[in-house]
Protein backbone atom coordinates (compact mmCIF):
# COMPACT_ATOMS: atom_id res chain seq x y z
CA UNK A 1 0.00 0.00 0.00
CA UNK A 2 1.45 3.33 -1.01
CA UNK A 3 0.07 6.76 -0.16
CA UNK A 4 1.64 9.25 -2.50
CA UNK A 5 2.32 12.93 -2.09
CA UNK A 6 4.96 15.61 -2.15
CA UNK A 7 7.89 14.30 -0.08
CA UNK A 8 10.45 16.93 -0.95
CA UNK A 9 10.38 18.42 2.55
CA UNK A 10 10.95 16.61 5.82
CA UNK A 11 8.37 17.44 8.47
CA UNK A 12 9.92 17.98 11.93
CA UNK A 13 9.55 15.05 14.31
CA UNK A 14 7.01 15.69 17.08
CA UNK A 15 7.85 15.57 20.78
CA UNK A 16 5.95 12.31 21.12
CA UNK A 17 7.98 10.79 18.30
CA UNK A 18 11.22 12.00 19.88
CA UNK A 19 10.19 10.41 23.18
CA UNK A 20 9.34 7.18 21.36
CA UNK A 21 12.70 7.16 19.58
CA UNK A 22 14.61 7.75 22.82
CA UNK A 23 12.73 4.94 24.58
CA UNK A 24 13.36 2.56 21.68
CA UNK A 25 17.10 3.30 21.74
CA UNK A 26 17.36 2.79 25.51
CA UNK A 27 15.36 -0.43 25.36
CA UNK A 28 17.47 -1.77 22.52
CA UNK A 29 20.78 -1.38 24.35
CA UNK A 30 19.55 -2.51 27.76
CA UNK A 31 17.12 -5.18 26.66
CA UNK A 32 19.28 -7.05 24.16
CA UNK A 33 22.12 -7.47 26.65
CA UNK A 34 19.78 -8.39 29.51
CA UNK A 35 17.81 -11.00 27.59
CA UNK A 36 20.90 -12.64 26.12
CA UNK A 37 22.24 -12.90 29.67
CA UNK A 38 18.98 -14.57 30.75
CA UNK A 39 19.29 -17.15 27.97
CA UNK A 40 22.89 -17.93 28.94
CA UNK A 41 21.99 -18.28 32.63
CA UNK A 42 19.01 -20.53 31.93
CA UNK A 43 20.99 -22.79 29.62
CA UNK A 44 24.04 -23.05 31.91
CA UNK A 45 22.38 -23.42 35.29
CA UNK A 46 19.21 -25.35 34.63
CA UNK A 47 20.32 -28.62 33.09
CA UNK A 48 17.07 -30.47 33.73
CA UNK A 49 14.55 -29.70 31.01
CA UNK A 50 11.05 -28.65 32.08
CA UNK A 51 8.23 -26.60 30.64
CA UNK A 52 8.78 -23.61 32.91
CA UNK A 53 12.33 -23.32 31.62
CA UNK A 54 11.10 -23.60 28.04
CA UNK A 55 8.60 -20.80 28.64
CA UNK A 56 11.27 -18.55 30.12
CA UNK A 57 13.63 -19.25 27.22
CA UNK A 58 10.88 -18.52 24.70
CA UNK A 59 9.95 -15.32 26.51
CA UNK A 60 13.57 -14.16 26.41
CA UNK A 61 13.81 -15.13 22.72
CA UNK A 62 10.67 -13.17 21.84
CA UNK A 63 12.02 -10.12 23.69
CA UNK A 64 15.35 -10.41 21.83
CA UNK A 65 13.62 -10.64 18.45
CA UNK A 66 11.41 -7.65 19.21
CA UNK A 67 14.29 -5.49 20.43
CA UNK A 68 16.51 -6.55 17.52
CA UNK A 69 14.02 -4.85 15.19
CA UNK A 70 14.36 -1.49 16.95
CA UNK A 71 17.24 -0.08 14.84
CA UNK A 72 15.07 -0.62 11.76
CA UNK A 73 12.18 1.41 13.20
CA UNK A 74 14.45 4.12 14.60
CA UNK A 75 15.95 4.56 11.14
CA UNK A 76 12.46 4.51 9.63
CA UNK A 77 11.24 7.38 11.82
CA UNK A 78 14.42 9.44 11.51
CA UNK A 79 15.32 9.04 7.84
CA UNK A 80 12.34 7.38 6.19
CA UNK A 81 11.77 4.03 4.55
CA UNK A 82 14.18 3.48 1.68
CA UNK A 83 13.23 -0.07 0.61
CA UNK A 84 10.08 -1.64 -0.78
CA UNK A 85 6.67 -2.37 0.73
CA UNK A 86 7.30 -6.09 1.18
CA UNK A 87 10.27 -5.49 3.48
CA UNK A 88 8.18 -2.98 5.42
CA UNK A 89 5.49 -5.60 6.01
CA UNK A 90 8.04 -8.34 6.71
CA UNK A 91 9.75 -6.37 9.47
CA UNK A 92 6.37 -5.49 10.97
CA UNK A 93 5.38 -9.16 10.85
CA UNK A 94 8.60 -10.22 12.62
CA UNK A 95 8.26 -7.47 15.24
CA UNK A 96 4.60 -8.12 16.00
CA UNK A 97 5.06 -11.90 16.09
CA UNK A 98 7.65 -11.34 18.82
CA UNK A 99 5.46 -8.86 20.70
CA UNK A 100 2.36 -11.07 20.47
CA UNK A 101 4.39 -14.14 21.41
CA UNK A 102 5.67 -12.40 24.54
CA UNK A 103 2.13 -11.52 25.63
CA UNK A 104 0.81 -15.03 25.02
CA UNK A 105 3.76 -16.71 26.75
CA UNK A 106 3.29 -14.59 29.88
CA UNK A 107 -0.39 -15.63 29.82
CA UNK A 108 0.55 -19.29 29.43
CA UNK A 109 2.95 -19.04 32.38
CA UNK A 110 0.05 -18.00 34.61
CA UNK A 111 -2.22 -20.78 33.36
CA UNK A 112 0.56 -23.33 33.74
CA UNK A 113 1.20 -22.32 37.32
CA UNK A 114 -2.50 -22.76 38.14
CA UNK A 115 -2.68 -26.19 36.49
CA UNK A 116 0.64 -27.41 37.88
CA UNK A 117 -0.32 -26.59 41.47
CA UNK A 118 -3.86 -27.97 41.37
CA UNK A 119 -3.79 -30.61 38.63
CA UNK A 120 -0.18 -31.73 38.32
CA UNK A 121 -1.01 -35.30 37.28
CA UNK A 122 -3.33 -34.11 34.50
CA UNK A 123 -0.65 -31.76 33.20
CA UNK A 124 1.99 -34.49 33.31
CA UNK A 125 -0.14 -36.58 30.96
CA UNK A 126 0.54 -34.05 28.21
CA UNK A 127 4.13 -35.27 28.04
CA UNK A 128 6.90 -33.47 26.21
CA UNK A 129 5.12 -33.72 22.89
CA UNK A 130 1.96 -32.17 24.28
CA UNK A 131 3.90 -29.34 25.91
CA UNK A 132 5.69 -28.64 22.63
CA UNK A 133 2.29 -28.61 20.92
CA UNK A 134 0.94 -26.03 23.39
CA UNK A 135 4.00 -23.84 22.93
CA UNK A 136 3.79 -24.22 19.15
CA UNK A 137 0.13 -23.16 19.22
CA UNK A 138 1.11 -20.00 21.08
CA UNK A 139 3.53 -19.03 18.32
CA UNK A 140 1.02 -19.89 15.58
CA UNK A 141 -1.56 -17.58 17.19
CA UNK A 142 1.08 -14.86 17.60
CA UNK A 143 2.03 -15.12 13.91
CA UNK A 144 -1.61 -15.19 12.76
CA UNK A 145 -2.37 -11.95 14.63
CA UNK A 146 0.86 -10.43 13.28
CA UNK A 147 -0.24 -11.16 9.70
CA UNK A 148 -3.43 -9.13 10.18
CA UNK A 149 -1.39 -6.29 11.67
CA UNK A 150 1.32 -6.32 8.97
CA UNK A 151 -1.28 -6.33 6.18
CA UNK A 152 -2.37 -2.80 7.13
CA UNK A 153 1.11 -1.28 6.82
CA UNK A 154 2.23 0.74 3.83
CA UNK A 155 4.81 3.27 2.69
CA UNK A 156 3.38 6.72 3.34
CA UNK A 157 4.72 9.82 1.57
CA UNK A 158 1.84 12.25 1.95
CA UNK A 159 1.60 15.75 3.40
CA UNK A 160 5.17 16.70 2.46
CA UNK A 161 6.64 14.29 5.01
CA UNK A 162 9.40 11.75 4.66
CA UNK A 163 8.33 8.38 3.28
CA UNK A 164 7.91 6.01 6.22
CA UNK A 165 6.61 2.52 6.84
CA UNK A 166 3.52 2.90 8.99
CA UNK A 167 -0.03 1.70 9.47
CA UNK A 168 -2.59 3.00 6.99
CA UNK A 169 -6.24 2.03 7.34
CA UNK A 170 -8.44 1.84 4.27
CA UNK A 171 -11.54 2.78 6.27
CA UNK A 172 -12.80 3.75 9.70
CA UNK A 173 -14.29 0.26 10.06
CA UNK A 174 -10.92 -1.39 9.41
CA UNK A 175 -9.25 0.89 11.95
CA UNK A 176 -11.80 0.15 14.68
CA UNK A 177 -11.86 -3.56 13.87
CA UNK A 178 -8.11 -4.05 14.12
CA UNK A 179 -7.69 -1.91 17.24
CA UNK A 180 -10.51 -3.79 18.97
CA UNK A 181 -8.87 -7.08 17.96
CA UNK A 182 -5.51 -5.89 19.31
CA UNK A 183 -6.98 -4.72 22.60
CA UNK A 184 -8.96 -7.92 23.14
CA UNK A 185 -6.28 -10.38 22.00
CA UNK A 186 -3.27 -8.61 23.53
CA UNK A 187 -4.68 -7.22 26.76
CA UNK A 188 -8.28 -7.94 27.81
CA UNK A 189 -8.20 -11.72 27.29
CA UNK A 190 -4.58 -12.28 28.44
CA UNK A 191 -4.83 -10.11 31.56
CA UNK A 192 -8.26 -11.52 32.47
CA UNK A 193 -6.83 -15.03 32.13
CA UNK A 194 -3.86 -14.17 34.35
CA UNK A 195 -6.08 -12.54 36.97
CA UNK A 196 -8.62 -15.38 37.06
CA UNK A 197 -5.82 -17.98 37.27
CA UNK A 198 -4.29 -16.38 40.34
CA UNK A 199 -7.61 -15.60 42.04
CA UNK A 200 -8.80 -19.19 41.58
CA UNK A 201 -5.45 -20.56 42.72
CA UNK A 202 -5.41 -18.56 45.95
CA UNK A 203 -9.04 -19.39 46.60
CA UNK A 204 -8.67 -23.16 46.16
CA UNK A 205 -5.28 -23.76 47.71
CA UNK A 206 -4.45 -23.18 51.35
CA UNK A 207 -1.91 -20.54 52.35
CA UNK A 208 0.37 -23.31 53.63
CA UNK A 209 0.37 -25.09 50.27
CA UNK A 210 0.93 -21.84 48.40
CA UNK A 211 3.87 -21.05 50.64
CA UNK A 212 5.77 -24.01 49.26
CA UNK A 213 5.53 -22.54 45.77
CA UNK A 214 6.40 -18.96 46.68
CA UNK A 215 9.85 -18.88 45.13
CA UNK A 216 8.79 -19.19 41.51
CA UNK A 217 5.44 -17.53 42.21
CA UNK A 218 7.22 -14.27 43.06
CA UNK A 219 8.83 -14.21 39.64
CA UNK A 220 5.67 -15.14 37.71
CA UNK A 221 3.50 -12.62 39.57
CA UNK A 222 6.14 -9.92 39.04
CA UNK A 223 6.09 -10.59 35.30
CA UNK A 224 2.29 -10.32 35.25
CA UNK A 225 2.28 -7.04 37.22
CA UNK A 226 4.90 -5.44 34.95
CA UNK A 227 2.92 -6.64 31.93
CA UNK A 228 -0.09 -4.69 33.18
CA UNK A 229 1.91 -1.55 34.04
CA UNK A 230 3.68 -1.27 30.68
CA UNK A 231 0.80 -2.35 28.44
CA UNK A 232 -2.10 -0.37 29.93
CA UNK A 233 -1.03 3.03 28.44
CA UNK A 234 -0.91 1.54 24.93
CA UNK A 235 -4.40 0.08 25.17
CA UNK A 236 -5.84 3.19 26.82
CA UNK A 237 -4.70 5.10 23.73
CA UNK A 238 -6.18 2.36 21.53
CA UNK A 239 -9.55 2.76 23.25
CA UNK A 240 -9.37 6.54 22.89
CA UNK A 241 -8.78 6.12 19.16
CA UNK A 242 -11.65 3.65 18.87
CA UNK A 243 -14.19 5.96 20.54
CA UNK A 244 -12.94 9.12 18.82
CA UNK A 245 -15.29 10.70 16.25
CA UNK A 246 -14.98 9.32 12.73
CA UNK A 247 -12.80 11.23 10.30
CA UNK A 248 -12.19 11.06 6.57
CA UNK A 249 -10.12 8.07 5.47
CA UNK A 250 -7.18 10.27 4.49
CA UNK A 251 -6.94 11.56 8.07
CA UNK A 252 -7.33 8.22 9.85
CA UNK A 253 -3.59 7.63 10.14
CA UNK A 254 -3.12 11.12 11.62
CA UNK A 255 -5.61 10.36 14.38
CA UNK A 256 -4.14 6.97 15.23
CA UNK A 257 -0.41 7.46 14.86
CA UNK A 258 0.80 10.82 16.00
CA UNK A 259 3.26 11.36 18.81
CA UNK A 260 1.23 10.03 21.77
CA UNK A 261 0.75 6.58 20.29
CA UNK A 262 4.38 6.29 19.25
CA UNK A 263 5.38 7.27 22.77
CA UNK A 264 3.23 4.57 24.41
CA UNK A 265 4.46 2.04 21.85
CA UNK A 266 7.93 2.80 23.20
CA UNK A 267 6.74 2.30 26.79
CA UNK A 268 5.62 -1.24 25.89
CA UNK A 269 9.25 -2.05 25.04
CA UNK A 270 10.28 -1.45 28.65
CA UNK A 271 8.48 -4.67 29.46
CA UNK A 272 11.11 -6.54 27.43
CA UNK A 273 13.85 -4.79 29.42
CA UNK A 274 12.36 -5.38 32.86
CA UNK A 275 11.87 -9.15 32.48
CA UNK A 276 15.65 -9.85 32.63
CA UNK A 277 15.89 -7.74 35.81
CA UNK A 278 13.16 -9.85 37.38
CA UNK A 279 15.11 -12.99 36.49
CA UNK A 280 18.27 -11.50 38.01
CA UNK A 281 16.60 -10.62 41.33
CA UNK A 282 15.03 -14.10 41.53
CA UNK A 283 18.03 -16.04 40.19
CA UNK A 284 18.96 -17.72 43.48
CA UNK A 285 15.37 -18.68 44.22
CA UNK A 286 14.96 -20.07 40.71
CA UNK A 287 18.04 -22.26 41.16
CA UNK A 288 16.69 -23.55 44.47
CA UNK A 289 13.30 -24.23 42.90
CA UNK A 290 14.91 -26.14 40.06
CA UNK A 291 17.14 -28.15 42.44
CA UNK A 292 14.16 -29.17 44.53
CA UNK A 293 12.07 -30.52 41.65
CA UNK A 294 10.87 -34.09 42.15
CA UNK A 295 8.04 -36.10 40.64
CA UNK A 296 4.83 -35.36 42.53
CA UNK A 297 1.09 -35.74 42.54
CA UNK A 298 -1.89 -33.41 42.84
CA UNK A 299 -1.67 -30.80 45.57
CA UNK A 300 -4.76 -32.31 47.11
CA UNK A 301 -3.03 -35.67 47.76
CA UNK A 302 0.62 -36.32 48.62
CA UNK A 303 2.41 -33.69 46.61
CA UNK A 304 5.99 -32.95 47.53
CA UNK A 305 6.03 -29.29 48.67
CA UNK A 306 8.98 -28.54 46.40
CA UNK A 307 7.92 -30.21 43.16
CA UNK A 308 6.48 -27.22 41.34
CA UNK A 309 8.14 -26.70 37.96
Amino acid sequence: MNVSGNSSNIVPISKGEIAGLAIRAICFFLGIFGNITVVVVLVRNFKKANFTRQLMLNLAASDILCLAMMPVWIWNLLFGWTTDLYLCQFFIFATMTAVNGSVFIVTLMSVQRYVMVLYRLQWSRLGKRGECGVLGLVWVLAAALAISQAATYGIVTGDGSRAICEQVFRSEEQKVGLLVLETMAMFVIPFSTMLVSYLCLHKKVSAKALGSHQRLAVLVISIVVTFFIFWIPYHVVNVMIIVAPSEPVKLVRRVAFRGPRRAVQGIVLFNSCVNPLLYAFNHRNLRNEHRDEQPGTDVNTTQNPNDFS
